[in-house]
């Protein structure tokens, strides 16, 4: 399954982190892109470049092809995406961010919070306390925090991510099946043959004891 090329994206960024962007975006929609390709369009060293692949290839997101150069007799590196291997990470990490939205929320809606009114920290009570209710910051005062429009924004960015996975869930499932009706399809074709090729050999079978028995009778 592939993603649209701006998760694809996101997904390498995660990784790679900005410095990786020009190389996400030369390499991202493309196939076997040579490498010293990729760092003359990006500005870059080749030492960079194969560092960033390298970071990329062990996290299953890239793979290459060597082609040896005839006239200086060196190995050259083409380098792709793996569509599959980028979904199946961009599907993990949004299950991650399910999991951290729980678990935030449960904080929110359990605990009690301060901020300092200059914007510097937002602690909890324990956090607060140990600091006697003012910012490590600045030393202000803090106050308590509504914590109502944080619940609600957390609220809202857990169902969407639950309802991105339920999609990629049912995509699977539809994946699944159709593997399955390939399968079975497969195993028709490999029947329906075996038949042919039975029925065949029977044929011949009947015709080599029709030739023996009429070459007797001749003999006769």
């Amino acid at each position: 399954m592939r993603l649209p090329p701006k998760k694809t994206e996101q997904i390498l960024l995660r990784i790679l982190g900005p410095e990786g962007l020009p190389l996400i975006n030369e390499l991202n929609g493309k196939e076997n892109v040579s490498e010293f390709d990729l760092a003359t369009r990006t500005k870059k060293d080749i030492k960079i470049i194969r560092k960033l692949l390298y970071i990329l290839y062990n996290n299953n997101l890239v793979s290459f092809n060597r082609k040896k150069d005839k006239e200086k007799g060196w190995y050259i590196y083409y380098w792709t995406i793996q569509p599959e291997n980028v979904f199946f990470n961009y599907v993990r990490m949004k299950r991650d961010e399910v999991e951290r939205l729980k678990l935030e929320l449960e904080s929110e809606k359990q605990e009690l919070f301060f901020v300092c009114p200059g914007k510097c920290v937002r602690l909890n009570f324990d956090n607060a306390m140990d600091f006697e209710f003012h910012c490590p910051e600045c030393g202000k005062l803090l106050l308590q925090d509504n914590s109502e429009e944080r619940i609600a924004q957390l609220e809202k960015q857990l169902v969407s991510a639950q309802e991105e996975v339920e999609k990629f869930r049912e995509k699977k499932k539809v994946l699944k099946k159709k593997a399955k009706e390939r399968k079975k399809e497969v195993l028709k074709r490999k029947k329906a043959t075996k038949k042919i090729v039975k029925k065949s050999k029977k044929i011949k079978s009947v015709k080599k004891k029709t030739n023996k028995q009429a070459k007797k009778t001749k003999k006769r």
